[in-house]
């Protein structure tokens, strides 16, 4: 039977799907000592936590190598840097403020973290013109409106709640209404919305509603869109051969292939959708969560292999000089995802 089928059976199969999720967890919990591991288990993965356990797990991050080499090469400021864009001069494995946020909640760090705290602030103070932005500045009709959707996307995944993107949110969700209208995308209506609203040519650029930045920032609130919009939005998502914008694989379940960046691409598309549209990717991630359950190893784990070296999810373990720790952290990362096919600790 089909994971997806079994879903969708009743309680007693979402149960079931908890309870082997729990326990390959417990499992790693009785074997595996790195802090972030632990913590992210613990916070996010066993069920049966206790407050606790959860508390001592979250204190310990701090002693954990790959939180302490992303404080020390976060900058007094608050960002790691450039924001958006990448040089290759940087001597620092943190290329931009938008990789430096998603590694720390890679890491499991939430807006309590100083981590965090500092980039929020950071953020904030770029949206409010207190400091400039960092990056070069684009010259043309798209960027001031391009600019504000990555700060807020970025501010987005640490404080969804934030005044700041009130304004921004209801502004896209007044284009993608209009986009949508018809029940399926209209490169028109979207440009016409632009006109309109912003005053940005669109076609063919970042700002066509595909982007992480549009799902990250929409998706920070459920409030913000209506049902049928998120609905048809998500459908054509899936459609797209090109994928999720600046991801750029297609949602269906991947070809194994000895090049681990449409992979890790694939993965993060996922993540994305499932983190901000739960129910809306869960009714759609069938196919995807059966490859998953398909490419186990024998011992029920997951390996995918080596990472990309342009991504920054990996490692959570101390180290991947074992292989065990890099079985550990594919395992941890599949679980993640597969966790919110179930509603529980999205």
């Amino acid at each position: 039977m089909l994971l997806r089928e079994f879903i969708t059976m009743g309680s007693e199969p979402i149960k079931a799907v908890e309870s082997e999720v729990d326990l390959i967890a417990r499992g790693i919990l009785e074997n595996h000592r790195d802090p972030v591991i632990r913590h992210i288990l613990l916070k996010e993965l066993v069920v049966s936590a206790t407050r606790n356990e959860r508390d001592e797990a979250y204190k310990a991050i701090d002693e954990s190598i790959n939180v302490i080499r992303l404080a020390n090469e976060q900058l007094d400021d608050g960002g790691w840097g450039p924001f958006h864009s990448r040089s290759a001069k940087l001597k620092q494995a943190i290329p931009s403020t938008e990789v430096g946020v998603e590694r720390a909640i890679s890491l499991g760090l939430d807006s309590r973290h100083p981590i965090l705290k500092n980039a929020c602030d950071y953020i904030v103070e770029i949206l409010e013109g207190r400091i400039p932005f960092p990056d070069y500045e684009e010259r043309n009709d798209r960027w001031p409106i391009g600019k504000r959707l990555i700060l807020c996307a970025t501010l987005s995944l640490i404080d969804r709640n934030h005044p700041l993107l009130d304004g921004p949110r209801r502004l896209w969700a007044e284009i993608a209404g209009r986009t949508f209208s018809s029940g399926a995308y209209s490169e028109a209506d979207e440009a016409r919305a632009h006109r309109e609203l912003t005053g940005a040519s669109v076609k063919g650029s970042y700002l066509v509603l595909r982007s992480r930045y549009h799902l990250a920032l929409l998706g920070s609130s459920r409030a913000t869109l209506p049902h049928e919009i998120r609905s048809s939005w998500l459908d054509w998502l899936c459609s797209l051969e090109v994928g999720i914008g600046y991801l750029e694989v297609p949602l269906r379940a991947p070809p194994l292939s000895a090049y681990p960046g449409p992979l890790e691409r694939w993965f993060a598309s996922h993540e994305l959708l499932s983190k901000h549209y739960p129910d809306e990717w869960s009714d759609r991630s069938g196919d995807s969560i059966d490859w998953l359950i398909k490419n186990r190893l024998s011992n029920g784990n997951w390996d995918f292999g080596s990472r990309a070296p342009t991504q920054h999810y990996f490692p959570l373990s101390e180290s991947w000089k074992s292989k065990e720790s890099r079985e550990v952290d594919w395992t941890v990362r599949v679980l993640r995802l597969w966790r919110r096919t179930t509603g529980v600790m999205r």
